[in-house]
C-alpha cells in the first residue's frame, strides 16, 4: 500500500525547527512520505498538483500570512476552501500559559483515537478561544493550575479554549497546535491527527496543520 503524503510547508523556516521537530518529524517518516517544501513556487506546484491530494498540510511558520505570499495563501485555500478566519472558523488568540490540558474525550476525540493519545500533558501553549467542544482536542478541567516558577499556581479554567483544536473546515479538517517548547506528548498529537479519521471530524480532503509558537503573552481570566 502507498503511504500517504504530507506536506510540511516552510516560507521563512526558523534555525531551530529542524533540530527541534526532529523526533516527531521522524515519527511521520515512519509512516508517510513527508515533503518538505520551502519556495513559494514550490508549494504552489505541490498543493495544484493533479496528482491525489496531500494526507495532512503542515504549516510551520507564521509567513504564510504576510501580504508577498498571496499566491501561496490562495493555493491553499483552493487546497482546503478556506484558512482560519476564511475558513468560517470563529477562533481567537486565547491564552498563553503553562498548565496541565486533559485530553476531551467527551466532545472530541473517539475511543480508538483516545487509546494512542496521551491522556493528559503539561504545555505552555498559546490556546485558540472562541472554540466549540467537539473542535477541541485538550481542555482545562479541574486539576489544572497555572505552571509557573513565578506566579503561584492558582487554578486555570479556560472553557472555551485549547491548546490543540481540530475544526471542520468543508470536507477537509484544520488543525492548530500552540504548544511553544515542542513537548514529546506533541509528537504522539501530530502523529495521531494526521493518522486519524475519528467520526466526529471526517475529512476527504487531508488537514492543515499550523503550529502557534513565538507569539506575545496572553492570560485567560
Amino acid at each position: 500500500m502507498d503511504q500517504p503524503r504530507i506536506l510540511l510547508l516552510s516560507l521563512r523556516l526558523e534555525s531551530f525547527f529542524d533540530t527541534s521537530y526532529k523526533p516527531h518529524l521522524d515519527r511521520l517518516a515512519a509512516k508517510a512520505r513527508v515533503q518538505h517544501v520551502k519556495h513559494a513556487t514550490a508549494i504552489i506546484r505541490q498543493l495544484s498538483s493533479t496528482q491525489p491530494p496531500p494526507a495532512a498540510v503542515l504549516v510551520t511558520d507564521p509567513a504564510l500570512v504576510e501580504p508577498q505570499h498571496d499566491d501561496v495563501y490562495d493555493a491553499l485555500l483552493g487546497y482546503l476552501h478556506t484558512f482560519f478566519a476564511h475558513a468560517g472558523l470563529s477562533w481567537q488568540a486565547g491564552s498563553y500559559l503553562r498548565t496541565t490540558f486533559a485530553l476531551n474525550r467527551e466532545a472530541a476525540v473517539d475511543a480508538g483515537l483516545a487509546a494512542k493519545l496521551p491522556p493528559r500533558y503539561s504545555q505552555k501553549a498559546l490556546s485558540v478561544a472562541k472554540v466549540k467542544p467537539e473542535e477541541a482536542w485538550y481542555v482545562t478541567d479541574r486539576d489544572s493550575t497555572l505552571e509557573s516558577l513565578v506566579w503561584a499556581p492558582e487554578a486555570v479554567n479556560c472553557p472555551d479554549e485549547a491548546p490543540v483544536a481540530v475544526g471542520r473546515v468543508g470536507s477537509g479538517r484544520f488543525a492548530y497546535i500552540g504548544d511553544v517548547n515542542v513537548e514529546d506528548e506533541t509528537g504522539d498529537v501530530i502523529v495521531g491527527f494526521s493518522e486519524g479519521r475519528e467520526p466526529r471530524i471526517e475529512g476527504k480532503a487531508g488537514l492543515t496543520a499550523c503550529f502557534g509558537h513565538r507569539i506575545r503573552h496572553w492570560q485567560c481570566s
